[in-house]
């Protein structure tokens, strides 16, 4: 049972993640995981950053794929992809979109963030606290697809994910704010504790996602 297990012939393994990066970057991996090692059962559990992070360190997950920096002594992570938060809008703001705005100019009209308990939120908020700029949020939303939909609905402009929009931006369902001061990327990465080896499967997992991530880091340079 421990040779199977170590060459992926049976087990099982808890993959932590959030809904948005389950749907717009994980999936597909999982979907070649499975199709390479059918008899490993998967358990994905979809929760907010924090509470991922409390499943690893209880053992109801085995690794998460989520937003970094995770600061826990812990807990050690791994960077994936670099993401880049934006703000946008549909036509009723399409003003806005005319000329690069400022931070201050963007606090002035309708926001729609995600809920404060989110790892990406807390992000944002950070850098613009650095700025000396709070967040007032006229409605705050549970997930990024609603982001996506309230401010196509014209409720206000949305702080989304850049690289988890691009149908909605390809579509002209919404339009890029641009800045004068872009908010800095951040990153998706893999999260682990620190005290317990990766699983076989786990570590498969890694490999999968990593050289994947690295072969488009080295086309995008080459195109470049």
């Amino acid at each position: 049972k421990m040779l199977e297990s170590r060459i992926l012939m049976i087990g099982g393994m808890g993959v932590g993640v959030g809904d948005t990066i389950s749907k717009y970057f994980l999936l597909p991996y999982l979907a070649q995981f499975h199709d390479q090692y059918p008899n490993i059962g998967l358990k994905i559990i979809n929760r907010t950053t924090p509470e991922i992070c409390a499943m690893l360190k209880s053992g109801e997950a085995d690794i998460a794929l989520c937003n970094l920096p995770i600061k826990d002594e812990a807990l050690e992570s791994m960077k994936c992809i670099d993401v880049h938060d934006i703000f946008v809008c549909a036509d009723k703001y399409k003003d806005v979109c005319s000329t690069p705005r400022s931070l201050e100019e963007i606090m002035e009209l309708p926001l729609i963030f995600l809920e404060r308990k989110s790892n990406s939120r807390q992000y944002v908020e950070r850098f613009l606290l650095s700025k000396g700029i709070r967040i007032t949020a006229e409605i705050e939303l549970g997930s990024h697809d609603l982001l996506l939909e309230f401010a196509r609905f014209n409720f206000g402009v949305a702080c989304v994910v850049e690289e988890f929009s691009q149908d909605y931006l390809r579509n002209g369902i919404v339009h890029k704010v641009n800045l004068i001061e872009e908010i800095p990327a951040r990153s998706i990465g893999f999260c682990f504790l620190k005290s317990v080896p990766l699983s076989s499967a786990a570590q498969r997992l890694v490999e999968l996602v990593n050289s994947s991530t690295s072969l488009s880091s080295l086309l995008l340079t080459s195109v470049e």
